[in-house]
């Protein structure tokens, strides 16, 4: 059988049902509550980041052909890659502030050249340079034992991050990653096309050829201060 409860017990009920509400909330707090912020894929789709990646694409792609076709000794393409992601970084703590979020494009050319490493990868130096570019060397994964050459560069004028990885043999193919790596930062790619024609790669080794991955990356999205390579 149904019961009937008075206005005065309705009353009574919502006052500690609504008392109860504060108290879990509180607590909550008390216990460390942990804030729900925006999803960074959220920014990622939106129509401002979009609009911006539109553009750096176009620009992107004018840069690396005009970057490929300065080179001395007239490489011949293989083929290209796309990465195109947001990150937000790493917080210390849970109940910290969101980090802000930042969105790159990186684009790769893949090129077969001949000629020996060092060499060559002196000559195509002196080429950037002519270009602004500033670079140097940079490291190759600790005893790994590749047969390869890698050298970064950033332009002062866009923060535009050129890394440039060359490789005399089959066994040092797997430096060839269009990835840039941010340690403990969550990610959302917005468009990744992979290097696909590996076989063409591995073909032009064999015949005693070279190939090199000449990547362009570029921060065209910030909701903070934007990230400076090289990174």
């Amino acid at each position: 059988m149904a019961t009937t409860r008075s206005p005065r017990r309705r009353r009574r009920l919502a006052i500690g049902a609504g008392v109860l509400a504060t108290a879990v909330v509180a607590a909550g707090a008390y216990w460390g509550y942990v804030p729900i912020w925006p999803g960074i894929g959220g920014v990622a789709r939106s129509p401002q980041v979009a609009a911006a990646s539109r553009t750096a694409s176009v620009e992107l792609d004018r840069r690396l052909s005009e970057i490929s076709g300065a080179l001395p000794g007239s490489p011949r393409s293989l083929g290209d890659a796309t990465l195109d992601r947001c990150l937000r970084g790493h917080r210390e703590f849970d109940s910290d502030s969101a980090l802000p979020v930042f969105c790159q494009r990186q684009t790769a050319l893949y090129v077969t050249f001949d000629g020996g490493l060092q060499d060559v990868a002196r000559r195509w130096h002196e080429a950037l340079t002519a270009q602004g570019w500033q670079g140097s060397p940079a490291p190759l994964p600790s005893g790994s034992g590749y047969t390869a050459e890698r050298r970064h560069y950033v332009d002062p004028a866009t923060d535009d991050y050129l890394v440039i990885t060359m490789v005399g043999d089959q066994q040092s193919l797997p430096l060839l990653s269009n990835e840039q790596s941010f340690e403990g930062a969550t990610q959302h790619r917005r468009e990744y096309r992979p290097f696909n024609d590996r076989q063409a790669a591995e073909s032009a080794l064999s015949g005693r050829h070279r190939v090199a991955e000449i990547s362009l990356i570029r921060t065209y999205f910030s909701e903070g201060p934007r990230p400076r390579p090289p990174y």
